[in-house]
């Protein structure tokens, strides 16, 4: 069951929350191209890509900031919008940026039964992993061990996501958001991994909570089929 949002004569069920990790400089551009697709608003994160070393075992902070673009959307704007960064942004190439869509509903209601379309595609998911700052980068290189191919990382300053926008979680000053999306097949180990390497079952030490993905653009596995479907 989706949330509807009233703004003035404009209204817009909100079924998915959609995700786009563009380059620094990009979000103002992608959110005004999604206004113009129906989009009411959209949240604008500060953030910080990763990048493996060639000739150390080592993961690092990537010298390209990035900027995370959260617009709350229906089933058909979020098709429109995967569409757009797809076409417009050029999410097919590399270092274009990745978009991601996960389901939204309200948790007090009883769910009436699933529509099979909506299921999670690829069988994708995305792990939200929230520690102190500087700890970000340790993260990404415990998921990196796991098998996967990177994250995007998010410093928390008691801002920029709204409270109670997911479920009640206050997000303290001074914290790294770690995203990573991760295929069914690693998910487990994935999460194993940063548990352990970062001592979570530890009190004080971070949470980690994943979430399905309905769909998802921009991915390095999902690359070479749309590259082939521009080209033909």
């Amino acid at each position: 069951m989706g949330y509807e949002y009233s703004s003035g004569a404009r209204e817009l069920t909100i079924d998915t929350v959609f995700f786009a990790v563009v380059n620094k400089g990009k979000a103002n551009i992608l959110l005004q191209k999604a206004q113009e697709l129906g989009a009411i608003g959209g949240t604008i994160l500060l953030a910080e890509g990763t990048t493996r070393s060639r000739f150390f075992n080592t993961v690092r902070p990537s010298q390209a900031h990035k900027e995370i673009v959260i617009i709350s959307a229906g089933y058909e704007l979020c098709v429109g919008l995967h569409e757009m960064v797809f076409q417009t942004f050029k999410f097919y190439k590399r270092r274009k940026g990745i978009a991601f869509s996960i389901p939204f509903k309200n948790w007090d209601t009883v769910e009436k039964k699933p529509d099979p379309s909506q299921k999670p595609m690829d069988d994708y998911f995305a792990l939200l992993t929230i520690v102190e700052r500087g700890r970000g980068v340790e993260c990404v290189y415990a998921a990196r061990k796991a098998g996967a191919r990177g994250g995007t990382i998010v410093h928390g300053h008691g801002a920029g996501i709204p409270k109670d926008f997911f479920f009640s979680l206050n997000i303290e000053p001074q914290k790294d958001i770690v995203i990573i999306l991760s295929k069914k097949d690693t998910l487990q180990a994935i999460k194993e991994s940063i548990t352990e390497s970062l001592s979570l079952a530890n009190p004080g030490n971070g949470i980690l909570f994943i979430l399905p993905v309905l769909r998802t653009s921009g991915l390095f596995e999902n690359r070479v089929a749309e590259q082939r479907g521009v080209r033909s």
